[in-house]
């Protein structure tokens, strides 16, 4: 994967060291606090992480893929300048959001604290903050070409996040998690912190950001909230549809790790664009990485979805055998995810930003139809099942709107490996 003197294996390997201790903290997160909150209180802590973590993303989508694209083609002694500068247009331009939901925050725990209670909103707000902060910053340091800060975040913060809701769940309940949640954030500000360093060297430079970016992270930003919708979206749809925080609780454990393995997926395509950027042969060596991606997560996806039924109630516990169901379409998502990350990597690299808002919302639209349909009869398993349409759309589209991106023969495998996935489900 060499060209010239660029070479993207340094950050693939910081990424995938990133991922890996990231994994271990996620099966303590899948595993052991579903089993000890139970699936109602699991339910209701997910809905508060997911409004965190959902919030914190929206904010500050496409702001890795437009430091990524334009920080590195700027001259080397400009670049922490042009960081700081697209960073900081993009801070200013998700500040009124920010301040609309901690507005929103306010009058429902003014006016329902039994239902909103004021020390858990507070929690979810201030850590919705630090955590979009420690975005931005992190976001700025993976476009400098440094990819250990970006890598090393949710491992950290996973960790904090579950030894705290452990010990605090029992005493305070919801509020124990609202305090855990924020506990994470901090860990992850501080993260943040440490590895702004490079950026400081460019705080006196004023600089004009590159023509076009502005637009670009706009369209990305876009983009990616409707992904996000897509991936995350089936907690609240389960909320709003049943009603059930059982039913959210099994829904929220199959999203919440195949989210884990596909952005697991994903963070290998990210911390090599900056690298790829500079590279004639982008495409062809993000073809090859999935391709190799395509395989491992072909076979984990099989064996997984052949012993799921007898799996999940051994794993996190009885009271979860009735979400197995729920895994199945959201073992098969997982099956899509580099097919996914080429495509966005792609409309990044030819700076076609439209491209990827074209696919989100064809994905978001079938999600919600799907959802619509399924979630009030099926539940979990309904809002999973739309979460496999939605992405499955995505990719899709993606193809038709970024010719020769990812390739006859890695699209068809992929779909194979899908069918395969659910026809032995």
């Amino acid at each position: 994967m060499r060209s010239g003197t660029t070479s993207m294996r340094g950050p693939v390997l910081v990424g995938a060291v990133g991922k890996v201790a990231e994994a271990a903290t996620l099966v303590l997160l899948a595993t052991v606090v579903p089993r000890v909150l139970g699936p109602a209180e699991y339910g209701r802590f997910s809905v508060a992480l997911t409004i965190v973590t959902l919030g914190s993303l929206a904010m500050t989508l496409g702001g890795s893929t437009t430091l990524s694209r334009y920080v590195p083609t700027a001259p080397p002694e400009d670049r922490s300048a042009v960081a700081i500068a697209l960073t900081l247009r993009l801070a200013r331009n998700r500040a009124a959001v920010f301040a609309a939901l901690v507005l929103a925050g306010a009058a429902l725990a003014v006016g329902a604290p039994a239902v909103f209670p004021p020390l858990v909103v507070a929690s979810v707000l201030l850590a919705l903050g630090l955590s979009v902060a420690a975005t931005l910053v992190l976001q700025a340091d993976l476009g400098l070409g440094r990819a250990v800060g970006w890598s090393l975040r949710y491992p950290v913060q996973n960790a904090v996040l579950v030894a705290v809701v452990l010990v605090l769940h029992d005493d305070l309940g919801l509020a124990g998690g609202a305090a855990a949640i924020l506990a994470s954030a901090v860990a992850g500000a501080a993260v943040a912190a440490a590895g702004s360093g490079p950026l400081r060297a460019g705080a006196g430079q004023r600089v004009t950001p590159p023509e076009g970016a502005m637009r670009f992270g706009l369209l990305q930003a876009a983009s990616g909230a409707l992904t996000q919708l897509v991936h995350r979206g089936g907690v609240l749809a389960v909320v709003l549809l049943t009603g059930s925080a059982v039913q959210t609780g099994f829904a929220a454990l199959p999203i919440g790790i195949a989210l884990a393995a596909t952005y697991a997926v994903a963070q290998l395509f990210t911390v090599a664009l900056p690298v790829l950027t500079a590279r004639a042969d982008g495409e062809q060596a993000l073809r090859r990485l999935a391709g190799l991606l395509l395989v491992p997560v072909t076979v984990g996806a099989v064996g997984s979805v052949v012993v799921v039924d007898a799996l999940v109630p051994v794993v996190f516990g009885v009271a979860y055998a009735d979400a197995a169901a729920a895994f199945v379409p959201a073992i098969a998502m997982v099956v899509l995810a580099p097919v996914n990350a080429l495509a966005v990597q792609a409309s990044a690299l030819r700076l076609r930003p439209d491209a990827a808002l074209y696919a989100g919302l064809a994905g978001a639209a079938a999600f919600v139809a799907v959802c619509l349909t399924l979630v009030p009869g099926w539940g979990a398993a309904g809002a999973t099942t739309a979460a496999l349409a939605g992405t499955a759309v995505t990719a899709l589209v993606s193809l038709l709107l970024l010719p020769r991106a990812v390739g006859a023969r890695l699209a068809l495998c992929t779909a194979a490996a899908v069918a395969a996935v659910m026809v032995l489900g």
